[in-house]
């Protein structure tokens, strides 16, 4: 240590007698010059004693003749600088970064703060004003593997940043991909089934083995975000009021709702082909194309959930199931379609009134054991208890609503909490967690407490609290079938052997059959997978399939329910690739390592060129620094 700091005492000294010892007088320059020359041979023999006195000596003959203007100290500053910059721009934009992730929508496998080391080597090189990475082939993409892209040319909203606080550029989101260019996938149990562009069938998304070869457990898939997606409103009629509005799904226009000149409200979906007529009626029959809106990807295989009391399900529907055992039903809207049943002018949550869907709706009584089950598999947002009032967390621990959308926690420690599983964590300084005790008032089993949990433990706000029976505010709670078991929150609630979930799937065909043409009901009940025979159904996913253009990637976040992605914003482009998190460096515990994926190649053109650069250049500063401690100055 002393020998480095000498040294560079020595080489500052060295400079300045070259550039300014004109300025010294003779005597000077030959008192600073022996001064040097003792330094540098004591440095070379290596001399502590030695090296130390004469640097001390030198260092004040600096101070006094070479004193730093000004000038001298911006012009330092801004070469330091300069070099930090080109250096870290170098690395980022060529080997790897430091990623910050500043929400859930990765949850488990990446939560809040959580500190990271992204890749940016997987795709090929990154090279300035090169639209596509350099090197770039679709084979080198995964299925299930997390990617970095950029949000450049995407349909997001507030999407720039400044790197460094001073370049100007687009934020980069973190996902998982789950559909490479050309496959077309349906959705069915949390699981997604496809064939890729060649007809070939895709077992991994939907084989758990191979998830759980590669560390990927609990992580369901839902093929959208509310039934009426994202909404481009018409020119107004009114202040406030909308006559029609465009329905878009995976960022595409699927479905359309207008009202027409005798003032009914009329309903049409896209079905790859063009504009077809709604016909929830046709859903009972076997068909070989779609004829509903719902039967897009598997969009009639999933509900969207909420729990709701006795008298809640009494205000909202003519008639309820005996419900003995609780005081509490599971709500499943499901089925959603653009004519029946018939869709409603509705206020959104930005305060506009246009065509809105209606879809089926149907509720299951719970019992302690349901409840139980539904505890167990509980996750909610990260959010805040201040004063027994509760908001949730986001970007910049800014407050995101006035105090009075809060939700009560009476009885609860001020502090930053999330479930996830059931279990309920404390969140500390830095994202480190910690278990809650078991006698925390959170994990109370009063109805009340697991009912607001469930309905607002997403948004942490009041307006997601049950209000009437299509109210626009979903919680993000869904429910499907795997294998005739009812899911929800990615755990099976009631087992297909359940005499609750029995008598409902009965009393759901019942209805259906009773139900008529010009008022047709569609059962919720398990449809099966997308298979025939044990094997992909290629004639059915082609058909019903979502399909992946040749230029996209499907990005999903593990945590549907706080995601924003593809189902959003769409799929996102292979030139805006910017690499893959590697390993997860902060905060210490489960998550600290390598991700949950599986594993990109490294034997590829970008690697070997990258890393060699790397080598040769640290081999070349190694033998320039070896060279130099072995050879004066004065040589």
């Amino acid at each position: 240590m002393f020998l480095r700091k000498s040294r560079r005492i020595l080489r500052n000294g060295v400079r300045l007698l070259k550039k300014k010892g004109n300025r010294l007088i003779e005597r000077e320059r030959l008192e600073f010059e022996k001064d040097l020359r003792t330094l540098d041979r004591a440095i070379l023999n290596k001399d502590k004693s030695e090296a130390v006195e004469s640097a001390k000596r030198v260092s004040s003959f600096i101070k006094t003749h070479f004193p730093k203007t000004a000038f001298d100290q911006i012009k330092e500053l801004v070469c330091a600088l300069t070099f930090a910059i080109v250096i870290a721009f170098l690395i980022r934009q060529f080997w790897f970064e430091l990623y910050e992730v500043p929400t859930g929508s990765m949850r488990p496998t990446i939560e809040e703060l959580d500190r990271m080391v992204v890749s940016k080597t997987p795709f090929g090189l990154n090279i300035p004003f090169l639209k596509k990475p350099l090197f770039y082939s679709d084979a080198l993409l995964k299925r299930g593997g997390v990617i970095v892209f950029t949000t450049e040319g995407m349909d997001i909203p507030d999407n720039d940043m400044l790197y460094f606080y001073l370049f100007p550029g687009k934020k980069r989101f973190v996902k998982r991909a789950m559909g490479k260019p050309g496959d077309t996938l349906y959705f069915y149990g949390g699981y997604i089934y496809g064939i890729d562009r060649d007809g070939n069938p895709i077992k991994e998304l939907a084989d758990p083995d191979f998830l759980e070869r590669h560390g990927i457990e609990r992580i369901d898939h839902i093929p959208f975000i509310t039934f009426d997606g994202k909404m481009v409103l018409s020119k107004s009629v009114a202040p406030n009021v909308y006559d029609s509005v465009q329905i878009k799904q995976m960022n595409r226009t699927v479905g359309k709702l207008q009202i027409t000149s005798s003032g009914k409200i009329e309903g049409s979906f896209y079905d790859g082909s063009g504009w077809v007529s709604d016909q929830p009626n046709a859903l009972k029959a076997p068909h070989e194309t779609p004829v509903s809106y719902s039967d897009l990807w598997g969009i009639r295989n999933y509900a969207m959930a909420r729990i709701l009391t006795k008298e809640q399900a009494e205000s909202f529907y003519a008639k309820v199931p005996e419900n003995k055992d609780s005081e509490l039903y599971l709500e499943l809207r499901h089925t959603p379609n653009l004519t029946y049943p018939k869709p409603e002018m509705r206020r959104d949550e930005y305060g506009h009134i246009h065509p809105m869907i209606t879809p089926s709706a149907t509720l299951i009584p719970l019992n302690q054991t349901h409840l139980d089950a539904l505890q167990n598999a509980l996750y909610t947002a990260r959010f805040f208890v201040t004063n027994g009032r509760a908001y949730r967390y986001q970007e910049g621990r800014s407050r995101p609503q006035r105090a009075e959308y809060d939700i009560k926690f009476s009885g609860v420690p001020d502090g930053l909490y999330e479930f996830y599983y059931g279990q309920g964590y404390k969140i500390h300084t830095g994202g480190i967690q910690t278990k809650l005790p078991e006698d925390h008032p959170l994990y109370s089993k009063d109805p009340g407490n697991i009912q607001k949990l469930f309905n607002t433990g997403i948004a942490v706000n009041k307006v997601f609290e049950p209000m009437a029976a299509n109210q626009p505010y979903n919680p993000q709670r869904f429910a499907y079938y795997r294998d005739g078991d009812l899911y929800v929150m990615g755990a099976p609630i009631m087992k297909k052997s359940d005499p609750t979930l029995i008598r409902f799937v009965q009393s759901e065909q019942e209805r259906e059959e009773k139900s008529g043409r010009e008022t047709p009901y569609i059962a919720f009940i398990d449809h099966g997978p997308p298979l025939k025979d044990g094997k992909i159904d290629w004639e059915f996913i082609d058909a019903f399939g979502l399909k992946v253009p040749e230029d996209g990637v499907l990005a999903l976040g593990d945590n549907y329910a706080m995601s924003a992605d593809s189902r959003d914003f769409g799929f996102a482009p292979t030139i805006n690739l910017r690499g893959a998190p590697s390993f997860t460096f902060w905060p210490p515990g489960k998550r600290l390592g390598a991700l949950a994926q599986p594993s990109y190649p490294w034997l590829t053109p970008s690697n070997i060129i990258v890393w060699t650069l790397v080598i040769l250049v640290l081999l070349g500063c190694w033998i320039y620094a070896r060279k130099r401690n072995r050879t004066s100055f004065f040589d």
